[in-house]
């Protein structure tokens, strides 16, 4: 396995953590946060890039995302900036990897079972637009490809996301309260860091890797039903609504990969018997 130099924006977060934890003894991974490389400057990437060579650009940087901070148009200008800069620069690159979300989709719609191409609409939030429009500026480079995540689960994460709190509920004997029962997506950590290995395997020969893929399994499973699978009991789960908006893709460009993937079930009780509970 050939020792491929990587260069990862967005250093500190957790996508980037993920990769160097399980990857840094296979490739030469280089993680660098705003206060090593500001890609706000296009100047501070010239001249670091100027001064380092790298095979692959893997692009976690990001501005916003979760649904529990307000945003404002800060957001999008962040994100856009950053991807223009790096844009300026893909030809240093064999390939790069730019980390899409499911809030392409519009996250005002019901999101069921999505192929890539279902952009149906154009989405309204400051995060999902800025996503859209990434997108949409990554299609003319042949070495840009897009993994659209809808929701990683990793043993660090934090205490409030929804599979380590359903954990917790397990462990502590208390309830975990769904607001807004739906489809939707989780896809494990063991499982994501296979689809990164198999396209940084295949950089000298891309002809066969899926522009846009979604991060997702095949079976549909809603939230109600992942917190049983996980506490194992009903009178814990308290669910207060039916979902309007569903959040899942298509997985079939996933699938078509044939890779050995875990799986959700399989990943969970991984996930349980390796991740350490406060």
């Amino acid at each position: 396995m050939s020792k491929f130099k990587i260069l990862i924006t967005g250093g500190n977060g957790n996508i980037a953590k993920i990769i160097r934890r399980n990857l840094s003894d296979k490739y030469e991974i280089t993680a660098l946060g705003r206060s090593e490389l500001n890609i706000l400057d296009e100047n501070d990437i010239m001249e670091y890039l100027q001064n380092n060579n790298f095979d692959i650009l893997v692009h976690t940087a990001i501005s916003g995302g979760r649904r529990t901070k307000e945003e404002t148009g800060e957001i999008t200008q962040t994100n856009l900036i950053m991807w223009e800069n790096l844009l300026k620069f893909q030809s240093s690159f064999k390939m790069i990897i730019n980390f899409d979300s499911a809030a392409i989709y519009n996250r005002s719609t019901d999101i069921f079972k999505r192929k890539e191409e279902d952009l149906f609409s154009i989405p309204k939030d400051y995060y999902g637009f800025s996503k859209y429009m990434i997108y949409q500026r990554s299609l003319p480079f042949p070495n840009i490809y897009n993994f659209r995540i809808f929701n990683i689960f990793h043993i660090l994460e934090e205490k409030d996301r929804f599979i380590k709190a359903c954990l917790l509920a397990k462990k502590n004997n208390t309830q975990i309260t769904i607001n807004e029962d739906k489809y939707f997506d989780f896809f494990s950590e063991y499982d994501f860091i296979k689809v990164i290995e198999y396209y940084f395997e295949r950089i000298n020969n891309q002809t066969e890797l899926s522009k846009t893929i979604n991060i997702c399994y095949g079976d549909k499973t809603k939230l109600s039903d992942i917190a049983y699978l996980i506490i194992n009991n009903h009178e814990q789960i308290t669910v207060n609504n039916p979902g309007l908006n569903n959040y899942c893709g298509d997985n079939g460009k996933l699938e078509n990969l044939d890779i050995d993937l875990m799986g959700l079930r399989n990943s969970l009780k991984t996930y349980e018997e390796t991740v350490i509970l406060p």
